[in-house]
């Protein structure tokens, strides 16, 4: 049975470099567009930070290639009357996030329409008066993606989904929109096995789940970051169905 899974899966990749899909090039230094799928070819467009692509069929099967800890894969693509391959693991399938968009809930608006008003909901303990009131706003928009912050004594929460995102993206979206840099800053490759590592004031942890095939790690399933530096925060990034699901949280 679990045979039959990796070959569902690699039947996956293999079939998606077939299909047509619009991106857009998230690397904001450019994305090399080149004319064979390696690193040492002829570059045939530098496709600037934002431009939109196009995936194309390819009689091959598709060239994988490690960098900055994602495991990605070379994608044939069409971009301005060119064709050429670019390494997948720096598009999106939205349009990335602008000059001065800094969160995601900011990144949701930019990309689409609220669908009507939050949505609030107010919770209270009364044996717990001491304790006050906690809230939980939520934000739904018209192209399925939807945010939800909770707030209560001493603690908070967001909670971000993402439909169409894989965990990949979801972690260079984050990496490009910098909302949380102690957690993920800029140059932060993908979390690749788990680690831990001490910080100003505390430590930090690194948790990465993947799927197991025939006792060999597979795809990651989830990423958990902890940080302990007198208030805990956790920040996960994992996937439901078909959509990826961020959540931050963090008290004392």
């Amino acid at each position: 049975m679990k045979k039959i899974i990796v070959t569902l899966v690699i039947s996956f990749f293999y079939s998606f470099s077939f299909a047509q899909f619009t991106y857009y090039a998230a690397a904001k230094a450019g994305l090399s567009m080149r004319e064979q799928p390696n690193t040492s070819a002829k570059v045939l467009e530098k496709i600037a930070y934002g431009e939109k692509l196009v995936t194309i069929t390819d009689e091959n099967q598709p060239v994988a290639i490690a960098t900055e800890g994602f495991n990605a894969f070379w994608w044939k693509v069409k971009y301005n009357n060119k064709t050429g391959y670019i390494v997948n693991s720096y598009v999106l399938p939205m349009p990335p996030p602008k000059a001065g968009v800094k969160t995601l809930s900011d990144f949701f608006s930019q990309v689409s329409t609220k669908a009507g008003s939050p949505l609030l909901v107010k919770k209270s303990e009364a044996a717990l008066n001491e304790m006050g009131e906690s809230t939980i706003t939520k934000q739904l928009f018209k192209n399925g993606m939807e945010w939800q912050e909770e707030k209560g004594y001493e603690n908070g929460s967001n909670l971000y989904l993402l439909p169409d995102f894989t965990i990949e993206q979801c972690f260079l979206l984050v990496r490009l929109l910098g909302q949380y840099p102690d957690l993920i800053s800029e140059k932060d490759p993908f979390p690749s096995k788990n680690a831990n590592a001490k910080i100003e004031g505390g430590t930090k942890s690194i948790e990465v789940q993947r799927e197991k095939y025939d006792g060999k790690p597979g795809p990651v399933q989830k990423i958990k970051i902890v940080l302990e530096q007198g208030a805990i925060t956790e920040f996960e990034i994992f996937t439901l169905g078909t959509q990826a699901l961020i959540f931050w949280t963090s008290g004392v």
